[in-house]
């Protein structure tokens, strides 16, 4: 306020009382006389600012005589610049921008420019800091111009944020503004479609090559005209560019097998049309679909489909029992096996009556989920149970709910499992005993006793019954000898063997007699301790004199050739033994 502008001169000397001065014109409020002198009329509130009202002040003083303009004189100030102004980008160089991800690297994406009131020179570079600077860069430092630096990929990133300095370059003070841009990254068709579910092959993302999953379906021998269900989803194949979708078509390469698989062009559902009549000549099918985009059939991709064909599943897979029962001792391991009754070995087992042996290798064991006492346990595929047992309560029952699943029919079958967490040192029971209590040491003591005493009740009894069968058949050969000793041929039967003893070696028949018995018609002689032993019951006798003599008739039980053979075994050394033996 008061700054000097300039002092007034004239020629004259006017009276002060006749003479009058006056400012007037555009800028006149700047100023106010003093006398002869012009200042500066500013206040704290009203400050010049070149930039504001401009670089040069002008204004008119004018002289009055009497009220009468005699002369008038004009005022040019120059207002000096100083650099109290900032850079500042214009808000249409840095709005949000789209930008395809199709864009040539190297190539101007945008301009970026901004404005110094005090017409500083200005220079613009970007913030190396920020997370996305490694895309754009700037040649021209003064000229604004942005250049892509790095390939977009609308896949990985859909959005840039980039950061520019403007910087006075010609000022002490080198201020200086920042501005954010957002580039929206737009997509585009630079994608193969891919077949779902998709599995990048490469961690980094630089190279986006799916590895697509195989399709697998089962069928059964006999089936057609069916639609195939596929795992682990429906064949689908979807645009590889998210932001477009590009739809695809669907067709079989190669496995079609003269039309026994055809394929829905739109959809993707594959249906059987024509039977597999023997699985064991065609176990297997194989195909390979293609899925092109409608727009460009040079981006496609190939899925196989892997197709088994099974025997007709008659029956589902049955536990052998509805609930099972095991134990656990209390403990502070992490894991212990699970235990039934006798302390054997729990094995939940379910068997599968379309397999001879009922083994279905294709049964998959789990928990039920819903139960809160399935996260305790865990079950293998072998059917043993495992528990946390250091998670466990003594004296507490655990209800769970087995499941076994046949992964090729889908078929699940349940059973229940009750779990009792047993007192530390508490016996595991040898079975159930009334309404499933546990034995106590004396019970088991008792059930012990009593099958010792049956076992030596059982012994005594084989005993005696043995003893029984071994008197009765010495009885009944003590009557068949006595019969043959007293029959009216013994005396010719003895004079006959000592007559082939005394001369020419004969063959002599063994004969064995037949005897029946109702009492012992049922009885199994194998088991007898008898059984098969030749020459019980044997008489020696003193060689005759050699007579000749005719023998009577009798009947055999046996063969004549079996008999001589049995009799010849008899003979030590090929002589005729003097013995008379009646074989049972």
């Amino acid at each position: 306020m008061g700054t000097f502008i300039a002092t007034l001169s004239f020629t004259a000397h006017p009276s002060a009382n006749h003479m009058r001065l006056k400012l007037s014109g555009k800028d006149a409020d700047w100023f106010y006389l003093e006398g002869r002198t012009i200042r500066l009329n500013s206040t704290l509130t009203k400050i010049i600012d070149r930039e504001i009202h401009g670089s040069v002040l002008t204004a008119t003083v004018r002289c009055y005589e009497h009220k009468v303009l005699q002369a008038e004189h004009g005022i040019m100030v120059e207002v000096l610049n100083e650099n109290d102004n900032k850079p500042e980008f214009l808000q249409s160089s840095v709005h949000p921008l789209l930008l395809s991800e199709l864009t040539a690297v190297n190539s101007v994406v945008f301009t970026v420019q901004a404005t110094d009131a005090d017409g500083d020179t200005l220079t613009y570079v970007i913030d190396e800091t920020s997370h996305d600077a490694r895309y754009f860069r700037v040649d021209l430092p003064n000229s604004g111009k942005v250049i892509l630096n790095k390939p977009l990929d609308y896949e990985i990133k859909t959005q840039l944020r980039l950061t520019l300095y403007a910087v006075e370059t010609n000022t002490d003070e080198h201020y200086n503004t920042t501005a954010t841009i957002i580039i929206n990254v737009t997509d585009g068709d630079d994608q193969y479609p891919q077949f779902q579910p998709c599995t990048l092959l490469s961690a980094n993302h630089n190279n986006r090559i799916c590895a697509n999953s195989l399709y697998t379906a089962n069928i059964t021998e006999n089936e057609q005209d069916i639609v195939l269900d596929f795992c682990p989803g429906p064949i689908q194949a979807v645009g590889g560019d998210e932001g477009l979708r590009m739809p695809v078509k669907y067709t079989i390469l190669s496995g079609a097998d003269n039309g026994r698989f055809i394929i829905d062009s739109n959809s993707g559902e594959v249906r059987l049309t024509r039977r597999v009549e023997n699985r064991l000549l065609i176990p297997t099918l194989r195909l390979r679909v293609v899925a092109a985009q409608t727009d460009d059939p040079l981006k496609y991709a190939v899925a196989t489909v892997l197709v088994r064909v099974l025997a007709e599943n008659r029956f589902p897979p049955q536990f052998n029992r509805s609930t099972y029962r095991g134990f656990v001792s209390a403990s502070t391991s992490p894991a212990s096996l699970i235990m039934t009754y006798g302390n054997k070995l729990l094995i939940l087992e379910a068997t599968d009556q379309d397999f001879t042996d009922g083994f279905n290798p294709r049964l998959q064991y789990s928990l039920n989920s819903q139960h809160n006492s399935s996260r305790l346990f865990y079950i293998t595929q072998e059917g043993l149970l495992i528990a946390k047992t250091s998670w466990l309560h003594p004296g507490y029952k655990y209800f769970l709910e087995v499941l076994a699943t046949d992964l090729e029919s889908g078929d699940i079958v349940k059973a229940s499992l009750h779990v009792e967490v047993l007192q530390k040192g508490h016996p595991v029971p040898q079975g159930p005993l009334g309404s499933g209590h546990v034995y106590s040491g004396e019970t088991v003591g008792r059930a012990e006793g009593v099958a010792g005493v049956c076992l030596i009740l059982l012994a005594i009894t084989l005993f005696t019954l043995v003893w029984c069968i071994r008197l009765i058949r010495e009885k009944r050969d003590h009557v068949i000898w006595t019969n043959v000793a007293d029959s009216r041929h013994t005396n010719v039967c003895l004079r006959w063997f000592r007559m082939i003893n005394q001369s020419r070696p004969m063959t002599l028949v063994e004969e064995t007699l037949s005897y029946h018995n109702e009492a012992f018609s049922e009885y199994d002689y194998s088991t007898s301790n008898f059984y098969d032993k030749k020459g019980i019951y044997t008489k020696i006798e003193e060689p005759l004199p050699s007579s000749s003599v005719n023998l009577p008739s009798v009947t055999f039980n046996k063969s004549l050739r079996q008999s001589r053979r049995n009799y010849l075994a008899l003979r030590p050394n090929g002589r005729p033994a003097n013995r008379l033996t009646i074989k049972l």
